[in-house]
């Protein structure tokens, strides 16, 4: 009988372990098993409003470990109001900001908008299962004769955060001075339709919304994971504009052109948005390169806006309508129905010379304004953020 060879006797590995015989370790825990969140107050400044504009305290955002997000609590106080009537029209009272901008640790610009497009991006942005500011239930806005006239309250959520389910787009936020706000309140006259007879004081209070830093293991000692998927990544919101001739015509997107775009908020503007909303193609056609994404008329797509972002009310600027002049197309609706569960699979793929167009038959002269939406993620690489972290 042959003895049989080293090779003959040895033993195949079990399923899971190396050849030497040992298990590998576990796959870490996902970074939001191991991480509580935290909302703390950060600031508080008010400002009496005035007849301009003026900056509010700029706001170097104190270290929270990885930072998702910042809530923004707007209080505007009026007592002793008599002699006018209040009333809001338009852009108001949101209006009351001119311009916020976001900047990150080396001074770039990551988000920057204006008070009113601040609050449709949380209205339309797929953040929020009700992210309607003026469907909060601290919204407020007191019109007519009365002493607190003009007196009005919102909230505003400013997102890095892309998906909750992963936390992919959390900012590493250790440091400071660090990530900063800064914020400019417009003149009375911009912020109502008709005046307080008084200056109201503006309060604001902000509220940094992050992760504490995880643990290094659980008890069990597998790992937790010490970052978010694709640690760099970054989620923008810019605005561009220009103007459009009555007839064919068409806008091409700037801003985002070469990074995935989530979302993109058309807002047509003549003497204001609900003259705007009149001239507004029917139909309308968004082109990427040569394939068509969509060629719908007005009703039917505000029929699938309607639906998909669970609007109820007929009349536009209220709560729950729609908003006059406002065209989002988003692109975050592919895990279930709702806008904002997604798992990056619809992300427009633009390349720095991907021709992205609305086109159409404008009613009058236009200003197109885009308000754009875009991840940039460190490899560049569109099916990285599919993947959570893969090359």
């Amino acid at each position: 009988m042959t003895t049989p060879t080293a090779a003959s006797t040895a033993t195949k590995p079990a399923p899971g372990q190396s050849g030497g015989g040992q298990a590998p370790p576990p796959a870490a825990w996902p970074f939001p098993v191991g991480v509580y969140e935290s909302d703390v107050q950060d600031y508080d400044q008010s400002v009496v409003q005035t007849t301009s504009a003026q900056q509010m305290p700029l706001w170097n955002i104190s270290p929270t470990g990885w930072l998702r997000g910042v809530w923004f609590d707007f209080t505007m106080t009026v007592t002793g109001q008599a002699t006018n009537s209040v009333s809001y029209s338009g852009d108001n009272p949101f209006s009351v900001i001119q311009k916020c901008t976001l900047y990150d640790l080396g001074g770039e610009v990551v988000q920057q908008y204006t008070g009113y497009d601040w609050m449709v991006m949380n209205k339309f942005g797929g953040y929020f299962n009700v992210g309607d500011p003026r469907a909060d239930i601290t919204y407020s806005a007191t019109t007519g004769t009365g002493a607190t006239a003009g007196s009005f309250h919102f909230v505003l959520f400013m997102p890095l955060e892309v998906v909750a389910r992963d936390a992919l787009g959390t900012v590493q936020n250790e440091s400071k001075p660090g990530w900063k706000v800064e914020i400019y309140i417009d003149s009375q006259a911009n912020t109502y339709n008709q005046v307080p007879s008084v200056q109201g004081t503006l309060r604001l209070r902000g509220y940094p919304s992050s992760y504490t830093e995880p643990a290094a293991a659980a008890p069990s000692g597998r790992a937790f994971a010490q970052t978010p998927p694709l640690p760099g990544t970054l989620q923008y919101w810019k605005s561009e504009s220009d103007t459009e001739p009555a007839g064919n015509a068409y806008y091409d997107l700037t801003n985002g052109i070469g990074f995935p775009i989530r979302n993109i908020i058309y807002k047509i503007m003549t003497t204001s948005r609900s003259a705007g909303d009149a001239n507004w193609p029917d139909p309308f056609q968004l082109l990427i390169g040569n394939v068509q994404l969509k060629n719908l008329g007005k009703n039917a797509y505000l029929s699938k806006l309607g639906r998909d972002f669970g609007l109820t009310s007929a009349t536009a600027d209220t709560a729950l309508g729609r908003e006059n002049g406002v065209f989002p197309m988003y692109f975050t609706r592919d895990f279930t129905n709702a806008p904002g569960a997604e798992v990056r699979f619809k992300y427009l793929d633009t390349q720095v010379n991907t021709l992205l167009r609305l086109q159409g038959s404008f009613g009058a002269a236009v200003t197109v304004y885009a308000q754009v939406n875009w991840l940039a993620t460190p490899s560049k690489n569109r099916y990285a953020l599919i993947a959570g972290g893969g090359s």
